[in-house]
């Protein structure tokens, strides 16, 4: 199989799983930095929505678990790699809007590229409702985001 049937593979796999949403061209950025076709593949992964099992699977791929926002505080992503936060989020859309704020706080430093946002299509915060707020605050939020929504 070459490369890019691969590629089609994984997307094809993790497109059972989840829906996705391409949030100011965050699936080119991964593509370029070689970290999209891994996304894809730990996502086709996933055989629970449980926050510690997706977080191992990134682990297992060479991501950074509980990578430090800022040295102040305890704010940590949930997996890290070059300039790519990964944000499991499983709770609340209050949460949602807390991560937001961080990552315009690394984007004004120029500490990320993408991130890697991952919720579920059946339980708060709901995949739409992030994407809806992605567009509300589409004036003023720049990073651009690859929303995950798993399904049950």
């Amino acid at each position: 199989m070459n490369h890019f049937s691969e590629m089609s593979t994984a997307h094809e796999r993790a497109s059972s799983k989840a829906v996705f949403y391409n949030y100011l061209n965050a699936v080119q950025i991964l593509r370029k930095k070689g970290l999209l076709d891994e996304v894809y593949q730990i996502i086709a992964e996933i055989d629970k929505v449980d926050h510690k099992k997706i977080q191992y699977l990134f682990k297992q791929n060479g991501w950074e678990i509980e990578h430090i926002i800022h040295p102040q505080v305890r704010w940590a992503w949930d997996a890290y790699k070059d300039n790519v936060p990964v944000s499991i989020e499983l709770s609340l859309i209050d949460a949602v809007h807390r991560d937001l704020l961080r990552l315009l706080l690394w984007s004004h430093e120029n500490k990320v590229d993408a991130v890697v946002y991952i919720t579920s299509t059946f339980k708060e915060p709901k995949f739409k409702n992030v994407k809806r707020d992605l567009e509300i605050f589409r004036p003023i939020f720049d990073v651009p985001v690859l929303l995950i929504g798993l399904h049950d």
